[in-house]
């Protein structure tokens, strides 16, 4: 009888523990994971107590003590706070939680309770400047004021929470007209016109002359001339006089042109000032539309310059008019460090090849091979040999590496689709290992097919060579299934993806571009009327890959065959628009060939993007066990 009954009670504790592991399973954990932040946001918060207890072995549970703390932070101590900072330093939200609780003991004027909580000054300015006037509630003026002074002598506008900051330092007369000058040169360059005009009216009645002409110069550049005149020299209105001028030169060159000896002898500039003001004019006349004067004139003060972004801008203004002298000569004048650069290396041997001298021409390209990119593949197909690509195989991780809590946390942001955040959590993480760690968590996120974090763990950790990391094969049957109908190469609608978003399907760029391929809504809108797409309702859905995808690859496609399908057009025109593409086109009235054309395209940032989405097209290929020269047949023969 004893017997049965120890069996009972063992069967019976053994049904208890299955019990409670089916109950604290991932999939059940999950479902009251739902189950909380719904009832949360319906207010039902007799549930999220009873439910909460439930999921203390949860991967996401610190975000709902974060969301505990957060919505009562009125009343917690920063005892309280800080032990959950302590706890949890390395969840991305806990990064502003300091400066929150800072303010929140603003809110309570409790301006020792700040000093202790936060013995440093926080980062963020609004919680920075509540900590400086706890400064100066507690007696330590001399602190308050420095720090004050460093936080107000900026160009742009600071939140309203440092007003009261700002009143007990100006009620102390530490504002003061030079003070008060420097933030408005400050503001005149970040082109502030309100703050401008907002600090001017600050200054005091007997430098009434001169805030009139401030407010007169910021309002109508074109009034330089006469401020110049009115105002005694000093550095502020020297930095004044160019500021405005700057401003000038976009409106009418030619006059700001005419200008300069009247405003160097007016305002005792020095040589220097006086070549920032003729180099502002220089950039204006960098086009095709000068007369014989102005070039002239123009290519004077290059030959004086110090900057390389000036030289370099009137190298490529000499490739693009097919002017073999004038590029050896502006290529002479770069430093000796901007000279080794891929594209003046690249370039430096086509003046070579051309003078006769194969030889060393051929030196510095086959040189060019040994490293990545753009100009490296192109030096490969110009010698008619293979590219030697460079793979670094990144290790397996190591068991203990994958299951702490941070990749646990990434791990389920990832599966409730939370990929921004799983991106913070996980940059956080990836940062905070050796070398070796962080080819192990590439290498990781590569198996767990977390596209975007294994391209993020290469950037983070410069895992430049480790190429399979850096550019994996994401989305592919996605691609496939919808460019089954279409003639662009799946390696290049995979290379221009890679470049918009690093495979982040939520990215969303500062305009509104969203998803994998940065899709306009707009343009998904005309791209699903025009092709008759299906599904297509509103432009949330963007961030879903597979529509992304469906409508960003349509949507190429017709650029692709817009430009006679060359990848050079087509690349340009999805970054920069296809009519800014069709003016280029005909500036170069068919001069240049497919490198000289790329090089000078006027916007850095999509010469860029051309340049990477050609290489990037070439990494895919390769994968893709589809190797070849980075531009075809049709694109490296074209005129341009």
């Amino acid at each position: 009888m004893a017997d049965k009954w120890q069996y009972w009670i063992a069967g019976a504790c053994l049904t208890v523990i299955a019990g409670a592991a089916q109950a604290d399973s991932l999939d059940a954990q999950r479902s009251r994971y739902l189950e909380i932040k719904q009832a949360w946001d319906n207010n039902q918060m007799d549930t999220v107590a009873q439910l909460m207890p439930t999921l203390r072995d949860y991967p996401l549970y610190p975000y709902l003590e974060y969301r505990q703390l957060t919505q009562n932070l009125d009343q917690q101590s920063g005892f309280v706070v800080n032990d959950f900072i302590k706890k949890y330093p390395t969840l991305p939200p806990v990064r502003s939680l300091a400066a929150r609780f800072v303010n929140e003991l603003a809110r309570r004027q409790d301006w020792r309770g700040i000093l202790v909580f936060s013995p440093e000054a926080p980062k963020p300015v609004s919680a920075r400047c509540n900590w400086y006037y706890a400064k100066w509630a507690t007696g330590e003026q001399q602190v308050a004021w420095e720090g004050t002074k460093a936080i107000w002598l900026r160009g742009t506008s600071l939140p309203t929470t440092c007003d009261k900051l700002f009143s007990v330092w100006q009620a102390a007369g530490e504002q003061n007209p030079i003070t008060t000058l420097e933030r408005i040169r400050l503001a005149m360059k970040e082109g502030n016109t309100n703050l401008v005009n907002y600090l001017a009216k600050q200054l005091p009645q007997d430098y009434q002359t001169m805030a009139d002409a401030v407010m007169d110069l910021q309002n109508n550049p074109a009034n330089v001339m006469t401020f110049a005149r009115t105002v005694g020299p000093t550095d502020f209105t020297r930095q004044a006089t160019s500021l405005a001028f700057a401003r000038l030169v976009r409106e009418d060159p030619e006059n700001a042109r005419a200008m300069i000896p009247s405003l160097v002898r007016e305002q005792k500039m020095s040589e220097q000032e006086e070549q920032d003001l003729r180099e502002a004019v220089v950039w204006r006349l960098m086009g095709s539309d000068v007369t014989s004067e102005q070039a002239h004139w123009r290519d004077q003060v290059v030959m004086r310059s110090n900057s390389t972004s000036l030289i370099e801008r009137r190298v490529r203004m000499a490739l693009g008019d097919n002017d073999r002298r004038g590029m050896n000569t502006w290529i002479a004048r770069l430093p000796v460090e901007a000279k080794q650069q891929d594209e003046w290396q690249y370039w430096q041997a086509d003046l070579l090849a051309e003078q006769g001298r194969k030889e060393e021409a051929e030196k510095i390209l086959r040189h060019l091979t040994q490293s990545r990119g753009f100009y490296p593949m192109v030096a490969a197909q110009r010698l008619g040999e293979d590219y030697p690509l460079k793979v670094v195989e990144s290790p397996s991780p190591e068991p203990g590496l994958t299951q702490g809590a941070a990749i646990s946390r990434v791990r389920e942001l990832m599966y409730w689709g939370m990929d921004n955040l799983a991106r913070t959590e996980w940059s956080y993480l990836v940062a905070s290992k050796t070398s070796t760690q962080q080819q192990q968590l590439a290498r990781y996120a590569f198996q767990q097919k977390w596209w975007d974090l294994s391209v993020q763990a290469t950037i983070t950790g410069k895992l430049w060579d480790h190429l399979q990391e850096r550019f994996p094969l994401a989305w592919q049957e996605q691609f496939q299934r919808y460019m089954s109908d279409k003639e662009i190469p799946i390696s290049y609608a995979m290379a221009i993806a890679r470049q918009e978003s690093a495979w982040n399907p939520k990215a969303r760029s500062p305009v509104g571009a969203s998803g994998l391929m940065q899709v306009m809504p707009a343009t998904a809108q005309h791209t699903v009327k025009v092709f008759k797409l299906p599904g297509y309702s509103n432009s949330s859905q963007l961030f879903d890959p597979e529509t992304n995808i469906q409508i960003g690859t349509q949507y190429l496609e017709s650029v692709y065959q817009q430009f006679g399908q060359n990848r050079i057009f087509s690349s340009a025109a999805y970054n920069a628009g296809p009519s800014r593409v069709k003016t280029w086109l005909g500036n170069s009235g068919g001069r240049l060939d497919a490198v000289a054309f790329i090089e000078t395209i006027p916007f850095s940032e999509t010469r860029r993007y051309v340049k990477n989405v050609l290489a990037y097209d070439a990494y895919y290929r390769y994968f893709m066990d589809k190797p070849g020269d980075i531009l075809t047949e049709a694109e490296w023969q074209r005129r341009y």
